[in-house]
């Protein structure tokens, strides 16, 4: 390979191309002859190059270095020679021996784009800081547990991603990197974060989730421009910062904290598209300020151990997703200005103590997705017929005895899932389910199933396990849906006329 590689990089036409795209042509050695190269950009990725040559370096025009996806186990000090270079792309390699990114790294002051991630860092050069054009910094996926403070002179760095380490702690440097947008500090250690986080007046999108935080500085409160706040699964953290300066928030996740209630200036963050409140067992209810979130398009307050839910939720005009499972909710505490969202596109109430179900569904007409599974519910109400755009509806894990006739009328229904109730008897208008794919009926207690059924051509899958059928029989029911179907059809004008006894018709 590395003498017809060298070959290859000498002929004329080669030399003297902008871009020279090697990768994955399993080079291991490049050739003395790469310095010729005149090309502005030269592809390596995907090889078995474990040594970056100094040769490289002596390339005169070289702006773009990819060696993502090899085996290079350190940065050379000729690296710092490339003067011209404006991307270094070195993500997924073997950069773990000690000292592998050379401090010479900090010469490069044209560097722009600088990716380090999926490696096995545990340090990196404070030089780095030198580089004061770089604008994109990904060191992801290594071992870092420092934070070299010398990285606050980056001042032009725009979106950096330092998640998945091991830091500890940043330092007060970090309020000089003044224009950075996107800060990616997800999967570390983190118990605290300087106040001087509250400098980066530019910054739209901050995860800090999967850290250890006990506290965050009052001055968060500054980041007028923050549109993406991630602050999930850190259940040590109780409380949070004043936030009604937040005002370009669109999205925000508390899921997972240790908070006992929420900011009560919650309400002022009018511009919020998306929540996530999941699993903050101490909350126990929802202020009614929450009903000024007049934008919400995605609630989720899944596992919070709610017991109500405030009538101004019904002001949420716009929500498409509520998400209410593992809760404590019953029927009666489900206020009735519920109806009054009527854009919903799924909604979610499974895992709760709903014995009922609000009639106000049936305003519901844009539902896509429908589970009240693992309730108590005996019965679902006629109004379940007025979802006509359903496709997917599961009432699995209750205590139904049967399904109303109403359900005929879901004719965008795809997917029904009923198992484990104590269903004994079908409507026949589940023939009308003309759409319908998958349909579960496992462990319950039919022993007959309505002709009608076998109307449903699109019907793949339909369980039937665990039932004490009759009809169909069955050594026709362990052929699987196709032949239940098939049987169905062929035989549901003597099965009509005919009283069955046993397996047979008589």
């Amino acid at each position: 390979m590395g003498n017809d590689l060298g070959k290859e990089l000498m002929k004329k036409k080669v030399r003297k191309q902008e871009s020279v795209d090697l990768r994955k042509r399993g080079i291991n050695e490049l050739p003395t002859s790469v310095k010729q190269l005149l090309c502005k950009e030269l592809i390596l990725a995907e090889n078995d190059i474990a040594t970056i040559p100094e040769e490289v370096s002596k390339m005169p025009r070289c702006e773009v270095l990819d060696l993502a996806n090899n085996k290079i186990n350190h940065l050379p000090p000729s690296i710092g020679e490339m003067s011209q270079l404006r991307e270094l792309w070195l993500r997924n390699n073997k950069l773990f021996f000690t000292a592998p990114i050379t401090p010479a790294i900090g010469k490069l002051k044209n560097l722009v784009k600088l990716d380090l991630s999926g490696n096995q860092l545990e340090e990196l050069p404070a030089e780095l800081g030198q580089c004061v054009l770089l604008a994109f910094l990904d060191v992801s996926n290594n071992n870092l547990q420092v934070f070299p403070p010398e990285y606050g002179r980056l001042s032009n760095l725009q979106v950096f991603n330092i998640s998945f380490n091991k830091l500890r702690a940043l330092p007060p440097e970090i309020g000089g990197m003044v224009a950075l947008q996107e800060w990616n500090l997800c999967t570390n250690a983190l118990t605290k974060l300087p106040a001087q986080i509250g400098n980066l007046r530019n910054l739209r999108n901050l995860d800090l989730s999967l850290n250890k935080l006990t506290q965050l500085p009052d001055e968060m409160g500054n980041l007028a421009s923050l549109e993406v706040f991630i602050l999930k699964d850190n259940p040590t953290l109780p409380t949070l910062f004043p936030m009604y300066g937040l005002r370009a928030l669109r999205t925000l996740s508390l899921r997972n904290l240790q908070i006992s209630s929420l900011p009560p200036d919650l309400g002022d963050l009018v511009g919020l598209t998306e929540l996530d409140l999941r699993d903050n067992l101490q909350i126990g209810r929802l202020p009614r300020d929450i009903g000024k979130l007049v934008n919400l398009k995605r609630l989720d307050l899944y596992g919070n151990k709610l017991d109500q839910l405030p009538s101004e939720l019904g002001n949420l005009t716009n929500l498409e997703t509520l998400d209410l499972r593992c809760n404590n909710l019953t029927a009666e505490l489900i206020p009735p200005e519920i109806g009054q969202l009527t854009k919903l596109l799924r909604l979610f109430m499974s895992k709760n103590s709903l014995a009922t179900l609000p009639h106000e569904i049936k305003t519901m007409r844009l539902l896509r997705e429908f589970d009240v599974s693992f309730n108590v519910l005996t019965s679902l109400p006629d109004e379940i017929g007025c979802l006509v755009s359903l496709q997917k509806f599961s009432c699995s894990g209750n205590r139904l005895l049967t399904l109303p006739p109403t359900i005929g009328m879901l004719s965008s229904l795809t997917k029904l899932d009923a198992k484990s109730n104590e269903i004994h008897e079908l409507p026949a208008d589940l023939g009308e389910l003309r759409g319908v794919r998958k349909i579960d009926f496992s462990h319950n207690m039919l022993t007959e199933l309505p002709w009608e059924l076998g109307k449903l051509y699109s019907l793949r899958v339909l369980d039937l396990a665990h039932n004490p059928l009759v009809i169909p029989p069955r050594e026709v029911q362990n052929k699987g849906t196709p032949a239940v179907l098939d049987w169905l059809r062929k035989n549901e004008k003597t099965g009509r006329n005919k009283h069955v006894s046993g397996l047979s018709f008589e």
